[in-house]
């Protein structure tokens, strides 16, 4: 059943008051006709419930903003969205085209810092961001008394005589939920090994980013990028965020988080007052078998006020440099894996305490 307008609905009673379901929730998809972003294909998701978001298969099926019952869950760069026409690869242009969004993929071979890996040089996080998505499918139906909705999309991340990839991404939503679930299916189309460094970017920005907002979760240990995010005791305050800072520099850290017996994990942002002591939070789940690695980016620069909060398959440091450290992860030829990240909107001080409680739960187990 859908549970809309403070209750819960059967089918035949929503389509009494009701032509179609895009009345009230549903999926259309458009295209960008303005500017960079020309060409750029989008699908709008309503969900009926205050949740409503982007999916771009034109951009890597990413997810440039999202928002709750108005307020907006995202961060936005001064580059908007940007065509992959304009995707500058070598050394750190893929900044060029980072819109930052709620979702940035990052891979699939490659992501992290640039590198120079087995005398091949990599650019920044990689390069399925800019691919566009083929097999496109929009469906949308009603089983039983839930209406479903969901979008796939395959991207292939391939080069003539060496790495033969791809990536289908599925989100799936429901009429009534506050939350998408994200899962991807992997495959080595080939017949050799590849690197398998997936980024789950997601960034969230104000107002659900502010002094008031603190990361939860089950947190076991915390380890500094580098130096300068050992600067200002950055490992003790790394989960607080301050006003918007003159000059900061991004600060990176990569946690151990705790998980339950089946690897199943997550990683929340919650702010108990966003304005007029309005609650707000979001919910990351994910397992740690598919996952293992962590990082969090913290930015609260002036004019770049943005926390990354990131899922992976391998700590951000650059192909070539896991490679030296006998990190890298890898894909076997002809293998596939499915990786699943559910993401969910908290909206009030109940569903806050329960988070916090249950990263209390993990970490005393």
């Amino acid at each position: 059943m859908a549970f809309i307008l403070g209750k819960n609905w059967k089918k035949s009673e929503l389509l009494s008051f009701i032509g179609d379901p895009g009345q009230i929730a549903g999926a259309k998809p458009f295209e960008y006709t303005e500017g960079k972003a020309q060409g750029v294909r989008g699908v709008s998701v309503n969900t009926g419930e205050g949740l409503s978001f982007t999916v771009l298969p034109g951009r890597g099926m990413d997810i440039p903003e999202a928002y709750f019952k108005g307020k907006a869950l995202h961060f936005y760069s001064g580059t908007g969205v940007t065509s992959p026409a304009y995707y500058e690869e070598p050394g750190i242009g893929w900044l060029r085209s980072f819109f930052v969004g709620l979702l940035t993929t990052c891979g699939i071979t490659n992501s992290g810092a640039p590198s120079v890996d087995m005398g091949e040089p990599f650019g920044l996080h990689g390069r399925v961001a800019n691919a566009a998505a083929e097999n496109l499918c929009l469906h949308q139906r009603w089983e039983g008394d839930e209406f479903i909705i969901s979008i796939k999309g395959m991207i292939r991340e391939a080069k003539a005589l060496f790495e033969n990839l791809s990536l289908t991404r599925t989100f799936e939503t429901r009429l009534g939920w506050k939350r998408f679930r994200l899962t991807d299916v992997i495959v080595n189309n080939g017949f050799e090994q590849q690197p398998l460094m997936m980024l789950y970017h997601f960034n969230f920005g104000f107002p659900l980013l502010g002094p008031h907002a603190k990361v939860v979760g089950p947190v076991l240990e915390t380890r500094p990028r580098d130096e300068e995010a050992e600067k200002d005791n950055g490992v003790r305050n790394c989960l607080k965020f301050p006003e918007p800072m003159d000059g900061y520099k991004e600060k990176v850290f990569f946690h151990n988080l705790a998980a339950d017996h089946k690897g199943n994990t997550f990683i929340a942002l919650v702010n108990r007052d966003i304005g007029d002591c309005t609650p707000l939070g979001i919910v990351l789940r994910f397992n740690k078998n598919e996952v293992p690695a962590f990082t969090q980016w913290k930015m609260p620069k002036k004019g770049f006020y943005v926390l990354g909060l990131e899922p992976g398959t391998a700590v951000p440091l650059g192909r070539g440099r896991l490679r030296e450290l006998n990190k890298l992860p890898f894909i076997k030829g002809q293998e596939s894996l499915s990786i699943t990240i559910e993401f969910e909107v908290l909206e009030n001080i109940e569903e806050i305490e329960s988070v916090e409680k249950e990263a209390e739960r993990l970490l005393n187990k």
